[in-house]
């Protein structure tokens, strides 16, 4: 149980910030025009109420996060490819209690690590709906962190991301598309040599993702969507003892809608049905995103 409890608190860096930023929503592969700027605001509201360990519930845990992201990301030519910059800086707060061990309170609040990434558009062509982009993210290990206890919102650490994405959309009947994409990637993390009071050296494995999303144009101004996520690995090591791997799938449904031209709100509720180890989580979100043609601007 000591065991199984320690390892629940090495699973509340799952729940960070920059963790949560690094899951994508159905059609953002879809480029946009060079010179478009796209200014985008999300509000995450994190929760979840068991502890699993190798499959089976050992405990009641109850985690409570709200976490917003503010991003940046401007589209431009690049040679013969289309390229996107992204600034990601993720902020919130967040807390854990685990009443069945001697009750346990962990809380966090500040700024996470903050993310810059690019987009590489290898194929985009909107008359056929086809698009495959290649993205490194880089995690700069500036957030608020303590080592007081596991659960703070920058990492310690750096974190890198590679994913690719292939998007292929399909005009259904007039006017109406439908949205199929598929994302592959991989998340290769650093050692955290200052974790816990006694600055324990932390490592972990690879983590292996899965995302897959197919959207609906309802109308020209709504869409809907359905999501999948899943990651694996990622087995954690404290001071050569080591702790369970990752083992998990997400579902989700998302609404879309253009308030006005260069402006979509959008709504996402998921949740996992598969935890092997951890807490299962159910996630509600809101996005705000303004897009706006920089180049207009200047002229």
């Amino acid at each position: 149980m000591k065991r199984a409890i320690f390892g629940l608190i090495l699973c509340a860096w799952l729940f960070i910030p920059g963790m949560a930023s690094a899951e994508t929503n159905a059609r953002e592969y879809i480029a946009a025009p060079p010179g478009t700027l796209l200014s985008m605001l999300y509000y995450q509201h994190i929760s979840g109420e068991s502890l699993y360990a190798d499959g089976n519930k050992v405990a009641h845990a109850d985690l409570d996060a709200n976490v917003g992201l503010f991003r940046e990301v401007y589209y431009f030519n690049l040679g013969p490819f289309l390229g996107a910059a992204h600034l990601i800086i993720p902020f919130g707060d967040q807390s854990l209690d685990i009443p069945s061990a001697n009750d346990i309170h962990l809380s966090a609040s500040g700024v996470g690590d903050p993310i810059l990434l690019g987009s590489f558009f290898f194929i985009n062509r909107p008359s056929t709906k086809t698009y495959l982009a290649f993205s490194p993210y880089f995690f700069f290990p500036v957030g608020n962190y303590s080592n007081d206890g596991a659960l703070t919102m920058g990492e310690n650490r750096w974190r890198f991301r590679e994913e690719v994405n292939f998007t292929q959309g399909f005009e259904v009947i007039p006017n109406h598309n439908a949205y199929f994409e598929v994302l592959l990637g991989g998340d290769f993390l650093t050692d955290n040599d200052d974790y816990g009071p006694n600055s324990a050296t932390m490592s972990q494995d690879p983590i292996f993702n899965l995302e897959s999303h197919l959207s609906y144009d309802l109308t020209k101004d709504w869409w809907i969507a359905a999501d999948f996520y899943g990651h694996w690995g990622g087995e954690k090591t404290v001071d050569h003892v080591s702790f369970d791997s990752i083992n998990t799938q997400t579902v989700g449904g998302t609404l879309a809608y253009n308030l006005t031209p260069g402006w979509q709100v959008l709504f996402q509720y998921k949740g996992d049905v598969a935890v092997e180890n951890g807490i299962p989580a159910q996630t509600f979100l809101v996005r705000l995103l303004y897009a706006t043609d920089i180049g207009k601007l200047c002229h």
